[in-house]
């Protein structure tokens, strides 16, 4: 059972491992093969209508474990310095579920890590998150949502793994800071640049899309001025610093950046 707590403060309960949420779901995803492949016919019964209160347990239920996935992903693939320590995240929501506050603060006899907790805030103010149930919100319409998060040492075999995603985030975070963080959009989305640049790293071509993100779709909203300002951005970029940079045979540099955006994305500076 759930404790109980404010409706303006919700704990997320158990603190967030970044690297123990890689191997809990590769166990999770072999538990349920092994128990589909014992799976035997049974007779149908019929499904039990939950209460109201069961709904707004297994919505809240939902809710948390969106959460903290969507967190522990987006640190986890943004840790590309293997930094460890241990955080408490806090963030705090409006009635619109945009994010205006993450800060943190230690935890237990954790010292003051200020790269961990830095690391931290860059991540929340990146990440979108899911709806917070409208039961959880207090007066004011906000909810502050508390995340432990703990960053543990990685082997080399783990963090060799770990390289394309490390890379995806950075040249995401190199493309967001040269374009829509000076400027965030009012709509959450997904935005991809297809560019095409020289060897020195000066981008000649590139097409800009506009999608919706999986956690709001309904905050979406398509806007031709939006894709026609990104797209001469990234017309006038100089990409040769980007991680992961490189050209082909022929000199030239084809590659595909995406990232989310939010109105939120450029953190307390943009609100």
């Amino acid at each position: 059972m759930l404790p109980a707590l404010p409706l303006s403060r919700l704990s997320l309960l158990r603190p967030i491992s970044p690297w123990l949420r890689l191997t809990a779901i590769a166990g999770m995803a072999c538990a349920l093969m092994a128990c589909q492949s014992r799976q035997v016919a049974s007779p149908a019964a019929a499904p039990a209508v939950p209460s109201p209160e069961e709904t707004k347990k297994q919505q809240f239920h939902t809710f948390v474990t969106r959460f903290q996935s969507i967190l522990g992903n987006r640190a986890l693939e943004a840790n590309s310095k293997g930094l460890t320590g241990e955080v408490r995240l806090l963030i705090k929501i409006n009635r619109n579920n945009e994010v205006f506050s993450c800060e943190t603060q230690a935890t237990g006899l954790a010292t003051a890590n200020a790269p961990v907790a830095e690391l931290s805030k860059k991540v929340c103010w990146s990440s979108v998150f899911p709806i917070v149930p409208g039961d959880r919100l207090n007066k004011d319409g906000n909810v502050e949502v508390v995340a432990p998060l703990i960053y543990l040492p990685m082997n080399d075999i783990l963090r060799l793994s770990m390289q394309p995603r490390y890379q995806q985030y950075a040249q995401g975070r190199y493309f967001a800071e040269r374009t829509l963080m000076k400027s965030p959009p009012g709509s959450i989305g997904v935005v991809t640049f297809e560019y095409l640049a020289n060897k020195q790293g000066k981008v000649q071509e590139c097409v800009v899309n506009l999608e919706r993100h999986r956690e709001r779709p309904d905050a979406f909203k398509y806007d031709n001025v939006l894709q026609s300002r990104l797209t001469e951005q990234c017309k006038h970029l100089d990409i040769g610093e980007m991680p992961g940079f490189s050209v082909d045979e022929t000199g030239v540099a084809r590659g595909t950046v995406s990232f989310d955006y939010t109105p939120w994305m450029a953190g307390p500076r943009g609100r």
